[in-house]
């Protein structure tokens, strides 16, 4: 039985982490292997962690597993020609190319404010958590929390307008 909640939780924790990770523009195998090292982890350390903050260190691990996998990337760039390609090779509809640079647009607004910003619009507005959720997975006041959301989404809209109006 207790066996059987715990894979629940970890599939639950699981599935939460994965969606913020390809919410941030990691690619589908990225996410996978970041949530299944940060479960493994888990099951190494959980006698250690506080029942309370389980999901709040599930959270950062998962985080901190990400900011590493970005500092890789920005030592070893890859070159962008193989997306190109592959989309000069799929014949894909008017509708679904303007959905995509909108959602490249939202996405190069959204890595202009800070790391903290970047997370709270992404855990409120794509994952739908609520601020007690958000509260207990940072490990910070909810109303310190409102006041970030309000103040990032201030601040995203006022730089997405900006970039709109450049074009």
């Amino acid at each position: 039985m207790v066996k059987q909640s715990m894979n629940a939780f970890l599939q639950q924790a699981g599935t939460l982490l994965y969606r913020y990770l390809r919410k941030r523009g990691l690619a589908h195998e990225d996410a996978e292997d970041i949530v299944q090292d940060t479960c493994y982890k888990f099951l190494l350390h959980k006698n250690g962690i506080q029942s309370d903050k389980v999901m709040s260190w599930l959270y950062r691990v998962a985080t901190n597993q990400f900011y590493d996998l970005k500092r890789k990337e920005k030592r070893h760039p890859t070159t962008e020609l193989e997306e190109v390609q592959l989309t000069s090779l799929i014949h894909i509809p008017e509708i679904q190319m303007l959905k995509k640079e909108k959602l490249k647009d939202i996405q190069n607004t959204l890595e202009t404010l800070s790391i903290l910003h970047q997370e709270l619009l992404i855990l409120k507005y794509e994952l739908g958590l609520s601020y007690k959720e958000i509260s207990a997975l940072m490990n910070k006041n909810e109303n310190t929390l409102k006041t970030h959301v309000r103040r990032a989404r201030e601040e995203f809209t006022e730089r997405f307008k900006e970039d709109a109006h450049d074009e």
